[in-house]
């Protein structure tokens, strides 16, 4: 009786050990196996410039702003096309000549469509469709630039620069939010958020700095100017 106990207890420990065995395997399987991945971004920077709104816009309006942006952000502008530009002149009494001084209070909306090249092999992409939404008053201007449709493993681009007139120049926001999806281990995912996460973040430095050369580019060079 005793032996047949004993065995019973020997074969539900080689049973225990078995499953705790199969649990351990499975889950290093499951670990180093390649899976697909969904992962999302999101990353704002704020910054400040000397230059006021009026020289601001300008920038935006007259240099090849967004080419210079794009290629900031590892993308290359292959294609630029406007939808539709309203401009709203009921608020200033001047518009030709304030347009002239680069001081215009014409409110001015306007959609764009760009076709970009991504220049980042791991995406498995070489195009990108964007629709750009541009809204430039006096005192503020917002661009909100988003993707059509997925790109490869891109399946969701999104940014967005909102500009705040300040007594002392411009305050600046960009906003980032993106959504890849990847094929990497589940062990490794943690790692592959961080990537994609550095990534918006970076693209975001770029922009910045796109824009501050772009700034001084500008305010270094010939103004149109009336005569008083």
């Amino acid at each position: 009786m005793r032996h047949a106990k004993r065995l019973a207890s020997i074969g539900i420990a080689w049973w225990f050990a078995l499953l705790l065995c199969a649990t351990i395997i499975g889950a290093a399987a499951w670990g180093f196996s390649g899976g697909m991945c969904t992962v999302t971004a999101h990353a704002d920077r704020e910054f400040h410039l000397n230059e006021d709104m009026d020289t601001f816009r300008q920038i935006l309006v007259r240099s090849n702003s967004t080419e210079a942006i794009l290629n900031h952000s590892g993308m290359k502008l292959l294609e630029e096309s406007t939808e539709a530009v309203d401009i709203d002149l009921s608020k200033d009494a001047k518009p030709l000549r304030n347009f002239l001084r680069g001081k215009s209070k014409a409110n001015v909306t306007a959609t764009k469509h760009l076709k970009v090249q991504l220049n980042d092999p791991e995406l498995a992409a070489t195009e990108l469709v964007l629709r750009q939404d541009c809204h430039i008053e006096p005192e503020n201007i917002q661009i909100v630039t988003t993707s059509d449709r997925p790109a490869g493993e891109l399946k969701m681009y999104s940014t967005s620069l909102d500009a705040i007139r300040n007594e002392k120049g411009t305050d600046v926001k960009l906003t980032i939010d993106m959504t890849v999806e990847v094929k990497v281990s589940y062990l490794f995912r943690s790692q592959a958020r961080y990537r994609v996460q550095q990534a918006a973040i970076k693209s975001l430095e770029e922009q910045e700095v796109a824009l501050r050369k772009l700034a001084e580019n500008t305010t270094g060079g010939p103004m149109i100017r009336v005569r008083r």
